[in-house]
């Protein structure tokens, strides 16, 4: 099997944020682009009226399908020092920071294409645009937003009338929490629901949602900007933003689990620490960030320059896994520490 691993779509939307103009190219047919070895085709091997047969290049579905056919366009773009060229499967994308490299580096990568015998598909291209819509995000210089097209269908989507309609719903806007700001605490009326028809309150929550999600946008990681991350618990959730200079780029939330839920005060602001930069790893690792508490012993407990150790074994054990983060921590008082407080308070007690 092949070690490939498949690009991060947020890590690969960040990316492309960072530039002005884009262009986006289907390869068509993508995976019959590529031949198989000679002696690899009987792995492919099929039965039809009592003959064997073989391909002679990768068919769809295939087990390492996906991973043979990132790996063989990254090489090109590798070998050919491709800049600001972006793959993703099938799917290439073309960037620039104005007009003039953005043509270059797609004339770089059209003599590439020929070279190699690679098809596009001109129906499903877009060239030279300011905005693309690109795995599920729609995406523009400095700004993230949810694809309108593919969550069209759950904005049209009615009240829920019985509990398998309410548990799809529920579903649907689970796909796009990291969009909706304390997302864990303001879906938690609909999944606690029983009652159908459903109270006003219910109705009331479920169009809010939606209308979040309808103007939901954040922006870009600016890597020459410093990262805050802001984190709090409640008693049913955690939930943390990331955000650089006030402006927020990531948000996390989720609801606690029944043991989870049986942690001090203490534990679960700790928790929420360490749980926010599990899920947020990716874009933390090797920056130097501020983590922001309104919990002080908490903040001294996960204070890098606290060499003592900890009397409750639990946070220890997280603080060790933190070990691979470069941070600051911040004490501010709750009060003060609006956003993140804010994200798990709001609709806890309704």
């Amino acid at each position: 099997e092949f070690g490939t691993s498949m690009p991060r779509i947020d890590e690969l939307a960040e990316k492309i944020s960072q530039y002005s103009v884009y262009s986006t190219l289907d390869l068509k047919s993508a995976y019959h682009q590529i031949p198989i070895k000679e002696e690899e085709r009987p792995f492919t091997a099929f039965e039809a009226c009592g003959k064997l047969y073989q391909f002679r290049r990768i068919p769809f579905g295939v087990t390492n399908g996906v991973a043979c056919f990132q790996r063989t366009i990254d090489k090109i773009i590798e070998d050919e020092r491709l800049t600001d060229t972006f793959a993703y499967v099938d799917n290439v994308t073309i960037c620039g920071m104005d007009s003039e490299s953005h043509d270059r580096n797609l004339q770089r990568f059209l003599d590439s294409a020929q070279k190699y015998g690679i098809t596009l598909n001109e129906t499903k291209s877009e060239i030279s645009t300011a905005k693309v819509r690109l795995l599920g995000y729609e995406i523009s210089k400095g700004q993230l937003k949810p694809d309108p097209e593919r969550f069209r269908a759950l904005i049209e989507l009615p009240v829920p009338v019985n509990m398998r309609e309410q548990k799809r719903v529920v579903g649907l806007l689970a796909y796009y929490s990291q969009w909706i700001p304390n997302f864990a605490t303001k879906i938690s009326l609909l999944t606690r629901n029983q009652q159908f028809p459903v109270s006003e309150e219910v109705k009331r929550t479920f169009e809010s949602l939606k209308n979040e999600l309808e103007k939901a946008a954040v922006y870009t990681i600016d890597p020459n900007r410093p990262l805050t991350v802001e984190t709090d618990a409640s008693d049913i959730a955690i939930a943390a933003t990331l955000n650089q200079d006030g402006r927020p780029v990531v948000f996390f939330s989720r609801s606690l689990t029944k043991s989870e839920r049986k942690h001090s005060s203490v534990e679960k602001k700790a928790y929420a620490i360490v749980e926010s930069l599990r899920k947020r790893k990716h874009f933390l690792v090797g920056k130097a960030f501020t983590l922001v508490k309104d919990q002080r012993s908490v903040s001294f407990m996960y204070n890098r320059s606290n060499k003592g150790k900890i009397k409750n074994e639990k946070i220890q054990r997280w603080k060790l896994e933190l070990s691979c983060f470069h941070y600051d921590v911040i004490y501010r008082p709750g009060k003060q520490n609006t956003v993140a407080d804010t994200f798990t308070r709001n609709y806890c007690y309704k």
